[in-house]
């Protein structure tokens, strides 16, 4: 591509011109003028910044209980009674 221009002044509607060698020219349509410029949090943004409140507001509580866990594992002490075991397969899944 030989020249990409914006075409001059707002009052003009040309909009892009692009030359390419050997003389062709393609305009493209300009966008509409909304008059001024604007940025946004989108919805998905927003609910992963309330997620990342919840998860830093919540207790250390869980951390020390991962640990007890993994000392009990290690000890082999760890003994989960089978319907602990089945409801967290049902409530998370394999």
């Amino acid at each position: 591509m030989a020249g990409v221009r914006k075409s001059s002044g707002a009052s003009e509607s040309r909009g892009i011109v692009y030359q390419f060698p050997g003389g062709r020219v393609r305009v493209a349509p300009a966008a509409p003028a909304e008059g001024r410029d604007s940025a946004g949090v989108t919805p998905a943004a927003r609910e992963m910044g309330q997620a990342h409140g919840v998860v830093e507001g919540a207790p250390e509580i869980r951390a020390e209980r991962v640990r007890a866990l993994k000392e009990q594992i290690a000890n082999g002490t760890y003994r989960p009674g089978p319907r602990e075991v089945a409801r967290a397969i049902a409530k998370h899944g394999l």
